[in-house]
């Protein structure tokens, strides 16, 4: 499966110009159950063939654009189930297939842009997380995000056991062997006797061994995730462990629960599931704690409801975090030199456009695009939130934003 992240929002948000064609659909896991995903596919390659007819291109150039989607709903290996949700984008430049793990809802848009409004119920947040699998014979460090994980190599010189902490480190310069003024029985000066570190006993011997193996982890893993990082770090292991890591680690964003349990046979698959399910309380905390701050400014000069105020003040980089529900527009025209929505259509428009006056040919006010989009994507390209909300329980039924100031 493919990840929804911020860098693939603005990526797309940021290719402009007719045709952009959008098609989002919902697909099923079971191969068995695809035929009717593939149908429904050419269905919607069709509607979006019609569309491109009707806004002056030639039927041959509309079929060699959407020649890409029409070979993937013909290829049954592209079919081998797994995903839940499928996004193509096409334009003369670029042809794109997303499959993701979240359902969308089955709609063909084309237009000057591409429609992204589907694709936010895919952006979860963390977008990207490290997971570290402790364990003293071979600790491994992952990178990950919502569609998978990959092994990252520690850098040269870090242990990845206790045994490559310890090796060019024998127990006597762990214990620290040095010597200190002593006394004979009879108070004789001058000898000396023989003083460890740790002494207590074996258990002191072997945390201290531990502490000193997991500092040099510590110090590689750190290094692997640079110092601006801010992705969470989630700790899989045996308790005892996962606090001795905890106890050294300079990084700020770990996380403060842990996946319980020896990690020495767990496949990446198994890291990544235990790794989101440990995310998924953090992550739906940090959604209801947006949501209490709208509801706690709703009224004020710091949030609104207004499509229009908010994607104005989304433009201009004033969007903290943004809420919309399901459901599309409304549509209607932003002029980005002056912040304005000059325009509300009444209704769905039969042409998108975000740009009206460049819609040759065609009656302006036959025109408009969804403001909501609009503003997603200008929350995204100014480093705000968007929670996108689905079924009758969402807190937001249309749009809503609070404001950084």
């Amino acid at each position: 499966m493919d990840s929804i992240d911020r860098d693939t929002l603005v990526r797309l948000a940021n290719r402009t110009g007719w045709p952009s064609v959008s098609i989002h659909m919902p697909a099923h896991r079971l191969r068995i159950q695809t035929d009717s995903d593939r149908i429904l596919l050419r269905n919607l390659i069709k509607d979006a063939c019609d569309q491109l007819v009707a806004q002056g291109m030639r039927e041959r150039e509309a079929g060699a654009l959407l020649a890409s989607a029409t070979a993937f709903a013909a290829e049954d290996a592209e079919w081998t189930g797994g995903f839940e949700g499928l996004a193509i984008f096409a334009s003369p430049e670029m042809n794109e297939v997303l499959r993701i793990g979240t359902a969308l809802p089955g709609v063909a848009v084309v237009g000057d842009r591409f429609y992204l409004r589907p694709l936010y119920r895919a952006l979860r947040s963390p977008e990207r997380f490290w997971a570290l699998a402790i364990d003293l014979n071979h600790t491994r460090l992952f990178r990950g995000d919502q569609a998978g994980v990959e092994e990252v190599a520690l850098p040269e010189g870090t242990p990845a056991s206790l045994s490559e902490a310890l090796r060019f480190d024998e127990r006597e310069e762990q214990l620290q062997y040095h010597t200190v003024p002593g006394a004979t029985p009879e108070g004789a000066q001058g000898v000396t006797t023989a003083l460890f570190h740790g002494h207590g006993g074996e258990k002191d011997v072997d945390h201290a061994e531990r502490v000193r193996f997991m500092k040099e982890l510590d110090r590689g893993v750190t290094a692997i995730m640079g110092p601006e990082c801010t992705d969470p770090l989630v700790l899989l292991g045996v308790g005892y462990l996962v606090a001795d890591y905890r106890d050294v680690s300079s990084y700020a964003h770990v996380l403060p629960e842990h996946v319980e349990g020896a990690t020495d046979e767990m496949i990446p698959r198994d890291v990544h599931l235990r790794a989101l399910a440990l995310l998924e309380p953090a992550h739906a905390a940090r959604v209801q704690s947006d949501v209490d701050e709208l509801r706690q400014l709703t009224g004020t000069d710091h949030a609104s409801d207004d499509p229009a105020q908010i994607l104005a003040a989304a433009a201009a980089g004033r969007v903290k975090t943004l809420f919309f529900g399901d459901g599309a527009g409304p549509w209607g025209w932003f002029d980005r030199s002056t912040f304005d929505v000059t325009h509300l259509c009444p209704s769905k428009p039969p042409t998108l456009r975000e740009d009206a006056r460049e819609a040759e040919g065609i009656d302006p006010y036959q025109c408009g695009w969804d403001l909501v989009d609009l503003a997603a994507a200008e929350t995204i390209l100014h480093r705000g939130s968007v929670h996108a909300f689905t079924g009758e329980d969402a807190p937001v039924g249309g749009v809503a934003a609070v404001f950084r100031y």
